[in-house]
């Protein structure tokens, strides 16, 4: 049963069988095409998204180049860095070894020249202990030796009179055996 318009009051007249047919045909169209403005709605939005989602990895993507383009800049600025910088530790590391080098070759002729030297100072301080060690010694025997000259001079003057006398007693002794003998002879008789 047909339901009155309440503003107007008229109430709706059933459809033929072609109208309803048409309507339905009208109606399945209108679907169609509202599905089909759908779908293109819905792809207008999913190829704006896309776009945007494209440009946004495009995006990304420059960003990405230019910082690996960076990185590389970087990268080569580094390997050169460290180059120079292994060139000249190793420099560094020859000079060093130079240096180091010279310095133990300057060190073996100060040391060298000091034990000469100290050679040098310890034969002069030798020659001179050993010198002065041999005049006390030099001295002491020529002390004793003029002690010795004297008791020697002594013993020689001592000897001289002792020969003097054995001399005279030598000679002496006939002469007092004779005066003795010419004594006793002239007692005797």
């Amino acid at each position: 049963m047909p339901i009155p318009r309440i503003d107007t009051g008229e109430t709706a007249k059933p459809l033929k069988d072609w109208e309803e047919r048409e309507f339905e045909k009208r109606s399945e169209e209108l679907h169609r095409m509202t599905d089909n403005q759908l779908l293109k709605e819905i792809l207008t939005k999913s190829d704006k998204k896309c776009n945007a989602l494209i440009e946004k990895q495009n995006t990304l993507i420059e960003d990405l180049t230019t910082s690996v383009k960076n990185l590389e800049s970087e990268n080569d600025w580094n390997v050169n860095k460290l180059s120079e910088s292994v060139s000249n530790a190793v420099i560094a590391m020859k000079n060093l070894q130079d240096e180091t080098k010279r310095f133990n070759d300057r060190i073996s002729t100060e040391l060298s020249q000091t034990i000469r030297r100290t050679e040098t100072t310890l034969q002069s301080n030798l020659r001179q202990t050993i010198q002065t060690q041999s005049e006390e010694v030099f001295a002491e025997v020529r002390k004793e030796l003029d002690e010795s000259k004297k008791i020697l001079e002594s013993t020689r003057a001592e000897l001289k009179l002792q020969g003097k006398v054995r001399k005279f007693l030598f000679w002496a002794t006939p002469i007092l055996l004779l005066v003795q003998t010419i004594v006793v002879i002239v007692s005797a008789l």
